[in-house]
């Protein structure tokens, strides 16, 4: 499948392509790490995100586990219902307004503060019950390690928040029980309250121990998987340099062969144009004979001798016009290469195919501003105008009102010229070949199909290039690019 556009530039330098598949390797500071401040943001982002989601989990969970959970309270302390039940409300109460903050803006400053808080809410709630029931060895005591442990497993803890809620178990058991205690218990229910201390403290030596490493391990894999993730990003640059490397290399073959194809035919037109060239000479000196042994002829015979050395001299013309092509194609006039305004050679050059233009009833808007100026030949710049005109011209014959525009832009540090028309437009098959010489769609005996191959040649001669998109019946598009003047360099 052809391409939808065809250009004639420069041969792009081969070293820089060479350059962006080079295989780097791989620096320190390319290897993830939470003491670069935006992976560090990105990592508390992600946490903020997983927790918030796993404390609001939880204040469900446990706004419906503790007021379930008095059914325990039936068996185990059926006298201390009353009292126990709405402990276990006011608890998943005080829950609503915890979970409904989470989605403020205090849920997103101290999110992990919410790891401690919700989780002793219920924990505070059963120490109250156990002190109620006045019992040091009350088997309540798994609630308060049933909160270490859940939580410990739902939540990202860090050790330092370990160590608090903890803390904070420890101190609410204790005070539950101190009441008790100090009032004297017989020596089975110490062995039960010490037994539930060393269960409390082991789960919490395991909680901790686990909340430590299971930090490290969550940090590891976060700085792993950013750095699979820009891995694959560096991959899919190098993948885009490839293939970018690859169409340049493609482009340069073809312009290389085009290249190659102009010279080798240019070398050719040359001894075309000096065989040629002699026998023109004769045959113009003979039709000068001519003309001058037909003013004896009768005024009758005249008239047809004049019009058909008109005839012969025209078709002379046309070869001589053939031959003045081939020979700028083939050596090309570099000219004096100066600051030219492009205003000038647009009006220049749309003054000289008014005629054209008014005859075809084409209509001719050009928009180019008064102070650019390029680098080149304005000759050379005329021509290759008037050939893209007359071109744009023969594209817009039996289409409704045409239009040829002209406009400048610039970009990427050179100046461009557009010329468009809203003619028939050129079919994608064409398109590579149009800067071919004696490529023509036209009828036989209408053009050569030489000017697009020399206004390429101009164009490389001045430095800059030309360039062509086109859509079959919507119009045609040439740009026309030059090198920007060089401004003097202020030395202070």
């Amino acid at each position: 499948m052809m391409p939808a556009t065809a250009s004639a530039l420069a041969i792009p330098d081969m070293e820089p392509m060479a350059a962006t598949v080079s295989r780097q390797p791989r620096r320190a500071a390319d290897i993830p790490s939470l003491e670069d401040p935006l992976m560090a943001e990105r990592f508390v982002a992600e946490d903020r995100e997983v927790t918030l989601r796993n404390v609001r989990i939880l204040c469900w969970i446990a706004m419906l586990l503790m007021p379930f959970a008095g059914l325990l309270d039936l068996f185990a302390y059926p006298k201390l219902v009353p009292v126990f039940f709405p402990l276990r409300v006011l608890s998943a109460v005080l829950l609503v307004p915890v979970l409904l903050s989470t989605r403020t803006w205090l849920g997103e400053r101290y999110f992990r503060a919410y790891t401690v808080i919700v989780p002793m809410i219920p924990a505070f709630f059963i120490s109250m019950m156990i002190r109620a029931s006045g019992d040091p060895s009350s088997n309540y005591y798994a609630g308060l390690t049933l909160c270490l442990v859940a939580i410990g497993l739902m939540f990202h803890w860090t050790f330092k928040e370990s160590a608090v809620a903890f803390g904070l178990v420890i101190a609410f058991y204790l005070s539950a029980t101190a009441g008790a205690l100090l009032h004297g218990i017989t020596q089975d229910q110490m062995g039960i309250f010490i037994n539930n201390c060393v269960f409390i403290i082991m789960n919490g030596v395991v909680i901790l121990s686990g909340s430590f490493y299971h930090h490290r391990i969550r940090v590891r894999e976060f700085l792993v998987r950013a750095e699979v993730e820009q891995q694959r990003e560096q991959l899919a640059d190098r993948n885009d340099e490839l293939v970018t490397t690859l169409t340049q290399l493609h482009e340069t073959e073809s312009q290389l062969f085009q290249s190659e194809k102009l010279a080798s035919l240019g070398r050719m037109s040359a001894g075309i144009i000096h065989e040629i060239n002699n026998p023109l000479n004769f045959t113009n000196q003979a039709i000068f004979v001519l003309k001058k042994k037909g003013k004896h002829l009768p005024t009758e015979e005249r008239e047809a001798f004049e019009r058909i050395l008109t005839d012969i001299k025209e078709g002379i013309g046309r070869v001589s016009s053939i031959v003045s092509d081939l020979r700028s194609f083939s050596h090309p006039d570099s000219g004096s290469a100066s600051e030219v305004s492009l205003a000038d050679v647009v009006q220049n050059a749309a003054r000289l195919m008014s005629s054209e233009l008014k005859d075809h009833d084409v209509d001719f808007d050009a928009e180019v501003g008064e102070p650019t100026v390029v680098i080149g030949d304005r000759n050379q710049i005329i021509q290759v105008l008037i050939n893209l005109i007359q071109n744009a011209i023969d594209a817009s014959k039996g289409r409704q009102s045409p239009l040829i525009t002209v406009h400048s832009t610039e970009a990427h540090g050179r100046i461009s010229l557009h010329v468009r028309d809203n003619g028939c437009g050129i079919p994608s098959d064409n398109l590579p070949k149009v800067f071919d010489p004696f490529f023509t769609t036209k009828e036989v005996g209408e053009g050569m199909g030489m000017g697009l191959s020399v206004s390429f040649r101009m164009m490389n001669q001045m430095g800059g290039g030309i360039e062509v998109t086109s859509e079959t019946g919507q119009g045609t598009e040439f740009t026309l690019w030059f090198p920007t003047p060089v401004l003097p360099t202020n030395h202070e």
